[in-house]
C-alpha cells in the first residue's frame, strides 16, 4: 500500500479510523487508511461506450450491462470532452474524430416529414363470411 500523496511505501501504524487501521507516511507525514477502489472497471466503460456508438440507447445499455444509465451518459460526455480537447490541441486534419450528439435519434426522426410505412398489416375477416370461425390474416408490407 502506497501513500496517496507521495506514493511512498514506508509507513507506521497510527491508530484506527472508523474501524480500519490508520497509517502515517514516513515521507510526508500524511495519515491515511486503506481504501477500496470505487467505480466500474475500464473494460465495462469501454463496452458501454462501444454499445452507445453502435446505436443502443442509454437505458438498453443499462439493462445489458447492469449499470446506471446516468453513468453511461456521464462516460459518453467525458469521452466527447476528451475528443474535443484533443481536436482543439492538435488542429490536425489527419485526426478523424466525430462527436455524436446526445439527441441524435430525436434529431433524425424529427426531420422526417412522413412515416416510412414499414410494419405488419393486420386484417380481420368477419365471422359470418367464413364457415369455421374468425381468422386473422397477417401480411408483410
Amino acid at each position: 500500500m502506497h501513500c496517496p500523496k507521495c506514493r511512498c511505501v514506508e509507513r507506521v501504524k497510527n491508530g484506527r479510523a472508523n474501524g480500519l487501521p490508520r497509517f502515517r507516511c514516513k515521507g510526508c507525514g500524511c495519515n491515511y487508511t486503506k481504501s477500496t477502489r470505487r467505480g466500474h472497471p475500464l473494460a465495462v466503460r469501454k463496452r458501454a461506450i462501444s454499445l452507445y456508438l453502435e446505436g443502443l440507447g442509454f437505458r438498453s445499455i443499462e439493462r445489458l450491462l447492469d449499470i446506471s444509465h446516468m453513468s453511461v451518459m456521464r462516460w459518453v460526455r467525458d469521452v466527447a470532452a476528451q475528443i474535443q480537447s484533443i481536436k482543439a490541441a492538435e488542429k490536425d486534419e489527419r485526426l478523424n474524430a466525430r462527436v455524436m450528439e446526445m439527441n441524435e435519434m430525436w434529431h433524425y426522426l424529427g426531420t422526417k416529414t412522413a412515416s416510412s410505412g414499414c410494419g405488419w398489416l393486420l386484417t380481420e375477416i368477419p365471422k359470418a363470411s367464413l364457415p369455421s370461425g374468425p381468422f386473422l390474416v397477417v401480411e408483410r408490407r
